[in-house]
């Protein structure tokens, strides 16, 4: 009897290996497919989707508004707002992705445009006076630098942007969070905002919707009378 259900189980096992085998081959093929299935889907959603929603997540923070990729990455975008899924990392900088035709809802891009030229205006004066060998000192808030070279628009090709930047002075009272340094290119406002209607970002916009023009002003007719003074008296 003992001898017999040893040669039944031997007979079992032996039917039971390629049962199992197969199943496991099965198995093995099904997680081969499964494996070949996400890799193409992967493929296809980073085709289609990666490449905007990547650039959206690490789009290089340039360094003062109006501050745009090469001209050529970005002459390719033409000059409205792109579809969607012609974004990639190289091109989501550009200033086409900011087109915003319904900026001017209830008169903000107005506003926006009207104090950012009184701003510019007023700089202006500064360094006008500054040329006429008048002191500054430390109250011009924003100043005017300009750069050797020459910037050509993102927008339209052959068409120059300008070579200066407006840029905010620290003040006293600044905190350390490196927002003291406020600039903007002398393009940004006559050819982006102005022609495009290409948004600014929100941080730009409060500091433009903050900024105390008329304490600017004043310092401004200030420093001339005091420069027409000494002038008088040399």
């Amino acid at each position: 009897m003992k001898r017999h259900l040893q040669q039944k189980t031997k007979k079992r096992v032996k039917h039971n290996h390629p049962r199992r085998a197969k199943r496991i081959r099965r198995n093995v093929m099904n997680i081969l497919l499964l494996a070949a299935l996400g890799v193409v889907a992967i493929s296809s959603t980073t085709k289609f989707l990666g490449p905007p929603l990547i650039a959206a997540l690490v789009r290089k923070k340039l360094p003062c508004e109006g501050y745009y990729p090469d001209t050529d990455i970005c002459l390719a975008l033409g000059t409205i707002k792109p579809k969607w899924y012609q974004r990639n990392r190289d091109n989501a900088g550009c200033p086409q992705w900011r087109i915003d035709p319904n900026w001017g809802h209830e008169g903000e891009r107005q506003d926006f445009i009207k104090k950012l030229q009184e701003i510019e205006d007023i700089a202006k004066g500064w360094e006008i006076k500054k040329d006429e060998g008048c002191d500054s000192g430390d109250r011009q808030v924003v100043e005017i630098r300009t750069e050797r070279g020459v910037a050509w628009s993102r927008m339209q090709d052959g068409i120059m942007a300008g070579n200066s930047e407006y840029r905010r002075r620290r003040q006293a009272g600044d905190d350390e969070s490196g927002h003291e340094t406020f600039c903007w290119t002398d393009a940004l406002l006559p050819i982006y905002v102005k022609q495009y209607s290409v948004k600014t970002s929100d941080e730009f916009r409060v500091f433009v919707s903050m900024f105390d023009v008329d304490s600017f002003r004043q310092e401004l007719q200030a420093m001339k009378t005091r420069c027409a003074s000494e002038q008088k008296h040399e």
